[in-house]
Protein backbone atom coordinates (compact mmCIF):
# COMPACT_ATOMS: atom_id res chain seq x y z
CA UNK A 1 0.00 0.00 0.00
CA UNK A 2 1.69 3.38 -1.06
CA UNK A 3 1.56 6.40 1.65
CA UNK A 4 3.95 8.66 0.32
CA UNK A 5 4.84 10.54 -2.33
CA UNK A 6 8.22 9.22 -2.20
CA UNK A 7 6.69 5.57 -3.04
CA UNK A 8 3.88 7.49 -5.25
CA UNK A 9 6.56 8.83 -7.62
CA UNK A 10 8.93 6.13 -7.64
CA UNK A 11 5.99 3.89 -8.63
CA UNK A 12 4.91 6.44 -11.65
CA UNK A 13 8.39 7.59 -12.58
CA UNK A 14 9.13 4.28 -14.23
CA UNK A 15 7.07 5.03 -17.47
CA UNK A 16 6.95 8.71 -18.21
CA UNK A 17 3.20 10.08 -17.84
CA UNK A 18 1.43 11.92 -20.17
CA UNK A 19 -1.20 14.03 -19.38
CA UNK A 20 -4.32 15.17 -21.47
CA UNK A 21 -5.95 18.24 -20.14
CA UNK A 22 -8.17 21.74 -20.64
CA UNK A 23 -5.32 23.44 -19.05
CA UNK A 24 -2.04 22.29 -17.21
CA UNK A 25 -3.12 23.96 -13.84
CA UNK A 26 -5.65 21.21 -13.49
CA UNK A 27 -2.55 18.82 -13.14
CA UNK A 28 -0.44 21.15 -11.38
CA UNK A 29 0.63 18.46 -8.15
CA UNK A 30 1.62 15.85 -10.75
CA UNK A 31 3.74 18.52 -12.29
CA UNK A 32 5.24 19.17 -8.75
CA UNK A 33 6.21 15.84 -7.52
CA UNK A 34 8.01 15.35 -11.45
CA UNK A 35 5.85 12.49 -12.58
CA UNK A 36 4.71 14.21 -15.91
CA UNK A 37 6.87 14.33 -19.09
CA UNK A 38 4.40 15.68 -21.34
CA UNK A 39 1.12 17.47 -21.11
CA UNK A 40 -1.27 18.01 -24.29
CA UNK A 41 -4.01 20.18 -23.53
CA UNK A 42 -6.47 23.72 -25.02
CA UNK A 43 -4.71 26.62 -22.85
CA UNK A 44 -0.89 26.67 -22.72
CA UNK A 45 1.33 26.97 -19.63
CA UNK A 46 1.90 29.83 -18.04
CA UNK A 47 5.33 31.41 -18.31
CA UNK A 48 8.17 29.67 -16.58
CA UNK A 49 6.12 26.46 -16.27
CA UNK A 50 8.20 24.52 -18.43
CA UNK A 51 11.84 25.34 -17.20
CA UNK A 52 9.77 24.94 -13.42
CA UNK A 53 8.64 21.21 -14.10
CA UNK A 54 10.82 19.90 -16.83
CA UNK A 55 7.80 18.45 -18.78
CA UNK A 56 6.91 19.31 -22.38
CA UNK A 57 3.81 21.48 -23.13
CA UNK A 58 1.71 21.15 -26.60
CA UNK A 59 -0.93 23.39 -26.50
CA UNK A 60 -3.51 24.21 -28.88
CA UNK A 61 -4.27 27.93 -27.52
CA UNK A 62 -0.11 29.59 -28.11
CA UNK A 63 -0.47 27.69 -31.99
CA UNK A 64 -3.80 29.35 -32.77
CA UNK A 65 -3.58 32.72 -31.43
CA UNK A 66 -6.94 32.52 -30.22
CA UNK A 67 -9.06 31.57 -26.58
CA UNK A 68 -12.29 30.21 -27.51
CA UNK A 69 -14.47 27.52 -26.00
CA UNK A 70 -12.82 24.47 -28.21
CA UNK A 71 -13.64 21.44 -26.07
CA UNK A 72 -10.85 19.49 -24.34
CA UNK A 73 -11.26 16.39 -26.58
CA UNK A 74 -10.99 18.50 -30.33
CA UNK A 75 -8.30 20.72 -28.63
CA UNK A 76 -6.11 18.17 -27.78
CA UNK A 77 -6.93 16.08 -31.36
CA UNK A 78 -5.84 19.66 -33.29
CA UNK A 79 -2.67 19.43 -30.86
CA UNK A 80 -1.41 15.89 -31.49
CA UNK A 81 -2.63 16.86 -35.47
CA UNK A 82 0.24 19.62 -35.21
CA UNK A 83 2.83 17.50 -33.93
CA UNK A 84 2.11 14.92 -36.49
CA UNK A 85 2.76 18.04 -39.18
CA UNK A 86 6.18 18.85 -37.91
CA UNK A 87 8.74 16.30 -38.81
CA UNK A 88 11.38 16.80 -35.93
CA UNK A 89 8.90 17.22 -33.55
CA UNK A 90 6.57 14.62 -34.62
CA UNK A 91 9.66 11.81 -34.20
CA UNK A 92 10.52 12.75 -30.70
CA UNK A 93 7.50 10.73 -29.88
CA UNK A 94 8.25 7.70 -31.85
CA UNK A 95 9.39 4.29 -30.06
CA UNK A 96 8.56 6.00 -26.55
CA UNK A 97 5.96 4.08 -23.95
CA UNK A 98 4.21 6.41 -22.16
CA UNK A 99 1.86 6.10 -19.06
CA UNK A 100 -1.82 7.93 -19.24
CA UNK A 101 -1.62 10.17 -15.98
CA UNK A 102 -5.65 11.13 -16.56
CA UNK A 103 -7.45 14.42 -15.75
CA UNK A 104 -10.48 12.56 -17.89
CA UNK A 105 -11.02 9.62 -19.72
CA UNK A 106 -9.05 9.05 -23.21
CA UNK A 107 -10.61 9.70 -26.59
CA UNK A 108 -10.46 7.34 -28.96
CA UNK A 109 -9.21 9.66 -31.39
CA UNK A 110 -6.27 10.38 -29.44
CA UNK A 111 -5.38 7.52 -28.53
CA UNK A 112 -5.55 6.96 -33.10
CA UNK A 113 -3.21 10.28 -33.69
CA UNK A 114 -0.39 9.09 -30.83
CA UNK A 115 -0.29 5.26 -32.80
CA UNK A 116 -0.05 7.42 -35.70
CA UNK A 117 2.92 9.46 -34.06
CA UNK A 118 4.38 5.60 -32.50
CA UNK A 119 3.73 6.02 -29.02
CA UNK A 120 2.96 3.26 -27.51
CA UNK A 121 0.34 4.29 -24.26
CA UNK A 122 -0.03 2.55 -20.88
CA UNK A 123 -3.58 3.04 -20.09
CA UNK A 124 -5.20 2.20 -16.71
CA UNK A 125 -8.83 0.64 -17.68
CA UNK A 126 -11.65 2.60 -17.34
CA UNK A 127 -15.54 1.37 -17.13
CA UNK A 128 -18.21 1.85 -19.29
CA UNK A 129 -21.22 2.63 -17.33
CA UNK A 130 -24.26 5.26 -17.93
CA UNK A 131 -24.43 6.15 -14.66
CA UNK A 132 -20.61 8.16 -15.18
CA UNK A 133 -21.65 10.20 -17.78
CA UNK A 134 -24.94 10.49 -18.67
CA UNK A 135 -26.95 12.77 -16.48
CA UNK A 136 -30.17 11.44 -16.96
CA UNK A 137 -28.32 7.88 -16.39
CA UNK A 138 -27.15 8.95 -13.32
CA UNK A 139 -29.84 10.94 -11.27
CA UNK A 140 -32.30 7.88 -11.66
CA UNK A 141 -29.32 5.72 -10.34
CA UNK A 142 -28.17 8.17 -7.47
CA UNK A 143 -31.85 8.21 -6.25
CA UNK A 144 -31.83 3.94 -6.56
CA UNK A 145 -28.96 3.93 -4.21
CA UNK A 146 -30.71 6.41 -1.32
CA UNK A 147 -29.19 9.65 -2.18
CA UNK A 148 -31.99 12.42 -1.96
CA UNK A 149 -31.84 14.82 -5.39
CA UNK A 150 -33.88 17.90 -6.92
CA UNK A 151 -37.07 16.84 -8.44
CA UNK A 152 -37.04 16.08 -11.85
CA UNK A 153 -37.94 14.92 -15.06
CA UNK A 154 -36.65 13.56 -18.78
CA UNK A 155 -38.10 15.87 -21.57
CA UNK A 156 -37.91 14.88 -24.82
CA UNK A 157 -39.64 18.16 -25.50
CA UNK A 158 -39.31 21.31 -24.03
CA UNK A 159 -42.63 23.15 -23.46
CA UNK A 160 -42.54 25.70 -21.08
CA UNK A 161 -46.29 25.56 -19.76
CA UNK A 162 -45.89 22.10 -18.60
CA UNK A 163 -42.85 22.77 -17.02
CA UNK A 164 -43.68 25.96 -15.16
CA UNK A 165 -46.60 24.18 -13.83
CA UNK A 166 -44.41 21.33 -12.82
CA UNK A 167 -41.57 22.75 -11.45
CA UNK A 168 -42.22 26.72 -10.39
CA UNK A 169 -40.82 30.00 -12.11
CA UNK A 170 -37.66 28.75 -12.70
CA UNK A 171 -36.17 25.50 -13.62
CA UNK A 172 -32.55 24.12 -14.87
CA UNK A 173 -32.77 22.21 -18.00
CA UNK A 174 -29.55 20.23 -18.86
CA UNK A 175 -28.13 18.14 -21.97
CA UNK A 176 -27.20 14.68 -20.96
CA UNK A 177 -23.57 15.10 -20.93
CA UNK A 178 -21.06 18.24 -20.61
CA UNK A 179 -19.43 19.39 -17.63
CA UNK A 180 -17.77 22.96 -15.65
CA UNK A 181 -21.80 24.24 -16.23
CA UNK A 182 -21.43 23.63 -20.59
CA UNK A 183 -25.12 22.59 -21.57
CA UNK A 184 -26.50 23.90 -18.02
CA UNK A 185 -29.37 26.76 -18.31
CA UNK A 186 -31.51 28.43 -16.38
CA UNK A 187 -35.05 29.30 -17.45
CA UNK A 188 -37.41 31.33 -16.49
CA UNK A 189 -39.69 32.34 -19.83
CA UNK A 190 -40.18 30.94 -22.89
CA UNK A 191 -37.77 32.70 -25.23
CA UNK A 192 -35.21 31.38 -22.93
CA UNK A 193 -35.93 27.81 -24.48
CA UNK A 194 -35.44 28.90 -28.18
CA UNK A 195 -31.50 28.36 -28.20
CA UNK A 196 -31.74 25.46 -26.01
CA UNK A 197 -33.96 23.87 -28.44
CA UNK A 198 -31.74 24.92 -31.56
CA UNK A 199 -28.62 23.45 -29.77
CA UNK A 200 -30.56 20.17 -29.63
CA UNK A 201 -28.78 17.30 -27.48
CA UNK A 202 -31.85 16.20 -25.76
CA UNK A 203 -34.11 14.45 -24.21
CA UNK A 204 -32.74 16.47 -21.59
CA UNK A 205 -32.97 16.68 -17.96
CA UNK A 206 -34.92 18.92 -16.38
CA UNK A 207 -34.66 19.93 -12.34
CA UNK A 208 -36.25 22.19 -10.19
CA UNK A 209 -34.48 25.00 -9.66
CA UNK A 210 -32.91 25.29 -5.82
CA UNK A 211 -31.62 28.48 -3.71
CA UNK A 212 -28.67 27.15 -1.75
CA UNK A 213 -25.03 27.37 -1.29
CA UNK A 214 -23.47 24.88 -3.71
CA UNK A 215 -20.55 22.10 -1.85
CA UNK A 216 -18.58 19.79 -3.59
CA UNK A 217 -16.93 16.76 -1.60
CA UNK A 218 -13.98 15.23 -3.28
CA UNK A 219 -14.39 11.24 -2.99
CA UNK A 220 -11.90 8.67 -3.11
CA UNK A 221 -12.66 4.89 -3.99
CA UNK A 222 -9.37 3.24 -3.16
CA UNK A 223 -8.70 -0.11 -5.38
CA UNK A 224 -9.17 -2.19 -2.22
CA UNK A 225 -12.67 -0.51 -2.24
CA UNK A 226 -12.04 1.49 0.92
CA UNK A 227 -14.06 4.83 0.44
CA UNK A 228 -12.47 8.15 1.87
CA UNK A 229 -14.61 11.97 2.34
CA UNK A 230 -11.92 14.60 1.30
CA UNK A 231 -12.18 18.23 2.03
CA UNK A 232 -15.50 19.90 1.14
CA UNK A 233 -15.58 22.96 -0.58
CA UNK A 234 -17.95 25.84 -1.73
CA UNK A 235 -18.55 26.25 -5.47
CA UNK A 236 -18.67 29.93 -5.97
CA UNK A 237 -21.54 30.47 -8.39
CA UNK A 238 -23.79 33.42 -9.39
CA UNK A 239 -21.26 35.65 -8.82
CA UNK A 240 -21.50 39.23 -10.11
CA UNK A 241 -18.49 41.16 -11.76
CA UNK A 242 -16.84 37.90 -13.00
CA UNK A 243 -18.79 37.10 -15.87
CA UNK A 244 -20.12 33.93 -15.17
CA UNK A 245 -23.18 32.31 -17.04
CA UNK A 246 -25.61 30.57 -14.92
CA UNK A 247 -23.84 27.17 -14.04
CA UNK A 248 -20.65 28.16 -15.14
CA UNK A 249 -17.57 26.78 -12.64
CA UNK A 250 -16.10 30.17 -11.46
CA UNK A 251 -13.83 28.40 -8.54
CA UNK A 252 -14.29 27.52 -4.98
CA UNK A 253 -13.61 28.04 -1.07
CA UNK A 254 -12.16 25.35 0.88
CA UNK A 255 -12.11 28.04 3.54
CA UNK A 256 -16.25 28.56 3.75
CA UNK A 257 -16.89 25.49 5.22
CA UNK A 258 -16.29 26.38 8.34
CA UNK A 259 -19.39 29.05 8.21
CA UNK A 260 -21.86 26.22 7.16
CA UNK A 261 -24.25 24.07 8.81
CA UNK A 262 -22.08 21.39 10.51
CA UNK A 263 -25.31 19.04 9.96
CA UNK A 264 -25.83 19.75 6.41
CA UNK A 265 -21.99 19.25 5.81
CA UNK A 266 -22.17 15.67 7.73
CA UNK A 267 -25.34 14.83 5.98
CA UNK A 268 -23.51 15.60 2.69
CA UNK A 269 -20.76 13.55 3.60
CA UNK A 270 -22.53 10.27 4.63
CA UNK A 271 -24.60 10.48 1.53
CA UNK A 272 -20.79 10.84 -0.61
CA UNK A 273 -20.00 8.37 1.45
CA UNK A 274 -22.94 6.00 0.56
CA UNK A 275 -22.48 7.01 -3.46
CA UNK A 276 -18.81 5.75 -3.53
CA UNK A 277 -19.58 2.34 -1.67
CA UNK A 278 -22.42 1.97 -4.53
CA UNK A 279 -20.01 2.88 -7.16
CA UNK A 280 -17.02 0.75 -5.39
CA UNK A 281 -19.42 -1.96 -6.04
CA UNK A 282 -19.79 -1.32 -9.85
CA UNK A 283 -15.83 -2.01 -10.00
CA UNK A 284 -14.67 2.50 -10.22
CA UNK A 285 -11.46 3.01 -8.66
CA UNK A 286 -10.59 6.72 -8.22
CA UNK A 287 -11.54 10.39 -7.60
CA UNK A 288 -15.64 11.32 -8.13
CA UNK A 289 -16.60 14.62 -7.27
CA UNK A 290 -20.24 15.13 -5.54
CA UNK A 291 -22.30 18.15 -6.05
CA UNK A 292 -24.27 19.17 -3.70
CA UNK A 293 -27.07 21.93 -2.95
CA UNK A 294 -28.04 22.70 0.78
CA UNK A 295 -31.50 23.36 0.67
CA UNK A 296 -31.04 24.45 4.33
CA UNK A 297 -29.84 21.68 6.28
CA UNK A 298 -30.75 19.34 3.93
CA UNK A 299 -28.14 18.94 1.06
CA UNK A 300 -29.38 18.02 -2.53
CA UNK A 301 -27.03 15.60 -4.68
CA UNK A 302 -27.08 17.25 -8.07
CA UNK A 303 -24.44 15.24 -10.46
CA UNK A 304 -21.35 13.31 -9.82
CA UNK A 305 -18.03 14.19 -11.79
CA UNK A 306 -16.04 10.76 -12.00
CA UNK A 307 -13.13 12.37 -12.54
CA UNK A 308 -10.34 14.82 -11.07
CA UNK A 309 -12.15 18.32 -11.10
CA UNK A 310 -11.52 21.58 -11.79
CA UNK A 311 -10.62 22.03 -7.56
CA UNK A 312 -8.45 18.78 -7.84
CA UNK A 313 -5.61 20.44 -7.88
CA UNK A 314 -5.90 23.40 -5.32
CA UNK A 315 -6.84 20.58 -3.04
CA UNK A 316 -3.73 18.82 -3.88
CA UNK A 317 -1.48 21.99 -2.64
CA UNK A 318 -2.87 21.75 0.72
CA UNK A 319 -2.28 18.02 1.08
CA UNK A 320 1.05 19.24 -0.06
CA UNK A 321 1.57 22.03 2.30
CA UNK A 322 0.87 19.23 4.65
CA UNK A 323 2.83 16.50 3.51
CA UNK A 324 0.24 14.39 2.44
CA UNK A 325 0.13 11.77 -0.53
CA UNK A 326 -1.89 14.61 -3.10
CA UNK A 327 -5.41 13.19 -4.00
CA UNK A 328 -4.71 13.69 -7.47
CA UNK A 329 -1.56 11.36 -7.45
CA UNK A 330 -3.57 8.80 -5.44
CA UNK A 331 -6.57 8.91 -8.33
CA UNK A 332 -4.02 7.99 -10.55
CA UNK A 333 -2.21 4.99 -8.46
CA UNK A 334 -5.69 3.72 -7.68
CA UNK A 335 -6.88 3.76 -11.32
CA UNK A 336 -3.99 1.76 -12.09
CA UNK A 337 -4.51 -0.64 -9.41
CA UNK A 338 -2.01 0.77 -6.70
CA UNK A 339 -4.06 1.37 -3.10
CA UNK A 340 -3.24 3.87 -1.30
CA UNK A 341 -3.32 4.62 2.11
CA UNK A 342 -3.60 7.48 4.72
CA UNK A 343 -6.61 9.12 6.06
CA UNK A 344 -7.35 12.45 4.44
CA UNK A 345 -7.65 16.11 6.65
CA UNK A 346 -11.72 17.15 6.33
CA UNK A 347 -11.11 20.45 8.24
CA UNK A 348 -11.56 23.93 6.66
CA UNK A 349 -8.30 25.36 5.05
CA UNK A 350 -7.79 28.45 3.58
CA UNK A 351 -6.94 28.20 -0.34
CA UNK A 352 -10.11 30.29 -2.72
CA UNK A 353 -9.98 30.27 -6.52
CA UNK A 354 -11.52 32.27 -8.65
CA UNK A 355 -12.00 32.27 -12.25
CA UNK A 356 -12.52 35.72 -13.73
CA UNK A 357 -14.20 35.67 -17.27
CA UNK A 358 -13.67 38.01 -20.43
CA UNK A 359 -17.33 39.50 -21.38
CA UNK A 360 -18.44 41.58 -24.27
CA UNK A 361 -17.41 41.77 -27.75
CA UNK A 362 -14.11 39.28 -29.23
CA UNK A 363 -10.88 41.35 -28.32
CA UNK A 364 -7.12 40.67 -29.02
CA UNK A 365 -4.81 40.66 -25.70
CA UNK A 366 -2.46 44.43 -26.80
CA UNK A 367 -1.22 43.89 -22.45
CA UNK A 368 -1.50 41.89 -19.94
CA UNK A 369 -0.54 41.11 -16.62
CA UNK A 370 2.06 38.61 -15.74
CA UNK A 371 1.67 35.49 -14.27
CA UNK A 372 2.84 34.81 -10.99
CA UNK A 373 2.87 36.32 -7.06
CA UNK A 374 1.09 39.59 -6.38
CA UNK A 375 -0.13 42.09 -4.15
CA UNK A 376 -2.53 44.59 -3.92
CA UNK A 377 -1.09 47.99 -3.20
CA UNK A 378 -2.60 51.74 -3.63
CA UNK A 379 -5.81 49.57 -5.76
CA UNK A 380 -2.82 48.39 -7.81
CA UNK A 381 -1.72 44.45 -8.79
CA UNK A 382 2.84 45.10 -7.87
CA UNK A 383 4.83 41.52 -9.31
CA UNK A 384 5.96 40.09 -6.19
CA UNK A 385 8.12 36.87 -8.19
CA UNK A 386 7.31 33.28 -8.98
CA UNK A 387 4.27 31.37 -8.02
CA UNK A 388 2.39 28.46 -9.77
CA UNK A 389 -0.13 28.31 -7.13
CA UNK A 390 -1.17 28.17 -3.80
CA UNK A 391 2.10 26.60 -2.70
CA UNK A 392 3.59 30.47 -3.23
CA UNK A 393 1.35 32.08 -1.92
CA UNK A 394 1.28 33.78 1.19
CA UNK A 395 -1.43 35.53 3.58
CA UNK A 396 -2.05 38.75 1.69
CA UNK A 397 -0.88 37.48 -1.85
CA UNK A 398 -2.45 36.15 -4.64
CA UNK A 399 -1.17 33.86 -7.74
CA UNK A 400 -1.77 35.03 -11.18
CA UNK A 401 -2.26 31.98 -13.40
CA UNK A 402 -4.30 31.36 -16.92
CA UNK A 403 -3.05 34.31 -18.58
CA UNK A 404 -3.26 35.07 -22.10
CA UNK A 405 -0.20 36.32 -23.90
CA UNK A 406 -0.31 39.49 -26.03
CA UNK A 407 -1.40 39.17 -29.11
CA UNK A 408 -4.23 36.63 -28.08
CA UNK A 409 -7.80 36.59 -29.52
CA UNK A 410 -10.43 35.95 -26.71
CA UNK A 411 -14.11 35.19 -27.71
CA UNK A 412 -17.11 36.24 -25.15
CA UNK A 413 -16.86 34.22 -21.97
CA UNK A 414 -13.52 32.52 -21.85
CA UNK A 415 -11.16 32.84 -19.05
CA UNK A 416 -9.28 35.99 -18.57
CA UNK A 417 -6.94 34.67 -15.64
CA UNK A 418 -7.78 32.93 -12.36
CA UNK A 419 -6.75 34.16 -9.30
CA UNK A 420 -5.38 31.64 -6.38
CA UNK A 421 -5.22 33.41 -2.62
CA UNK A 422 -5.57 31.89 0.68
CA UNK A 423 -8.05 34.19 1.72
CA UNK A 424 -11.61 34.78 1.25
CA UNK A 425 -12.61 36.72 -1.88
CA UNK A 426 -16.33 36.11 -2.05
CA UNK A 427 -19.16 35.91 0.74
CA UNK A 428 -19.47 32.33 2.97
CA UNK A 429 -22.15 31.32 0.36
CA UNK A 430 -20.03 32.19 -2.94
CA UNK A 431 -22.28 33.98 -4.95
CA UNK A 432 -20.91 37.23 -4.05
CA UNK A 433 -17.76 39.47 -4.17
CA UNK A 434 -16.32 40.64 -1.00
CA UNK A 435 -14.88 44.62 -0.74
CA UNK A 436 -10.99 43.03 -0.97
CA UNK A 437 -12.54 40.55 -3.95
CA UNK A 438 -13.84 43.61 -5.64
CA UNK A 439 -11.04 45.47 -5.55
CA UNK A 440 -8.72 42.77 -6.55
CA UNK A 441 -10.20 41.59 -9.35
CA UNK A 442 -10.65 45.35 -10.94
CA UNK A 443 -7.06 45.68 -10.30
CA UNK A 444 -7.00 42.07 -12.54
CA UNK A 445 -9.14 43.89 -15.06
CA UNK A 446 -7.58 47.39 -15.15
CA UNK A 447 -3.99 45.69 -15.97
CA UNK A 448 -5.24 44.33 -19.22
CA UNK A 449 -5.68 46.26 -22.80
CA UNK A 450 -7.72 44.57 -25.22
CA UNK A 451 -8.06 45.83 -28.91
CA UNK A 452 -11.60 45.84 -30.38
CA UNK A 453 -11.35 43.58 -33.25
CA UNK A 454 -14.00 45.50 -35.45
CA UNK A 455 -11.91 48.89 -34.76
CA UNK A 456 -8.68 50.07 -36.48
CA UNK A 457 -5.25 48.68 -34.78
CA UNK A 458 -4.51 51.39 -32.07
CA UNK A 459 -7.82 51.96 -30.43
CA UNK A 460 -7.15 49.67 -27.41
CA UNK A 461 -9.52 50.07 -24.89
CA UNK A 462 -8.62 49.21 -21.20
CA UNK A 463 -10.18 45.51 -19.73
CA UNK A 464 -11.73 47.64 -16.51
CA UNK A 465 -13.86 49.82 -19.23
CA UNK A 466 -15.74 46.98 -20.75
Amino acid sequence: MITSCDEAVARLRAVPGLSCCARPLFVLPLLRTGCLSAVLSVEGADAGWEGEFGALFHALEPASGVRDHTSLGAGVHEVLRRIARTGASAGAWRGRELALLPYTAMKPEWRSALDVLGARLAEPPRLALPVLGDKRAQRAWLRSVGAVTPSDAVAPALDHRELRRRFGDRYVVQTPTGSSGKGTHLVTDEAQLQPIRRAGGGPWLVSGYVEGVAVNLHVLVSADSTVRVLRPSVQLTRVEGIGAPFGAYSGCDFAAPALLSPLALARAGTAARRVGEALAALGYRGLFGADFVLDDERPLLLELNCRMQGSTWLLGELELAEHALPSALRHVLELYGHATGGEPRTDAAGAVQLVVRHTGAPVRVAAAPGGGLHRLKDGRLRYCGAGFGLLECGPDDCVLLQLPSPGTVLLPGVPLARVVARHPLTTPDGTALTAPGRRLVDALRAGFVLEPLDEPAGTAVPCASR
